[in-house]
């Protein structure tokens, strides 16, 4: 379902894991229930966070530092 969302949204899926997406600089990191999305311009992020919020139900937990048991420098 997620996949499909952001393949609409011309994301793409990186060949080393199909659970990470890419358009330009932005990543997304899917795992199970968790998004982890990873961009320097703030504004992109919060952008993605609406479309995903009107289509999933979802909590923004803020800026992440760790993501599966890894310190996120």
């Amino acid at each position: 379902m997620i996949h499909h969302f952001l393949v609409d949204l011309r994301y793409t899926q990186i060949h080393v894991d199909n659970n990470v997406f890419k358009k330009r600089i932005l990543i997304i990191a899917v795992y199970v229930d968790d998004i982890l999305l990873c961009k320097l311009n703030k504004n992109e992020i919060l952008d993605l966070k609406i479309k995903l919020s009107d289509h999933f139900e979802m909590t923004d937990c803020r800026a992440c530092k760790y993501y599966l048991k890894m310190l996120i420098i």
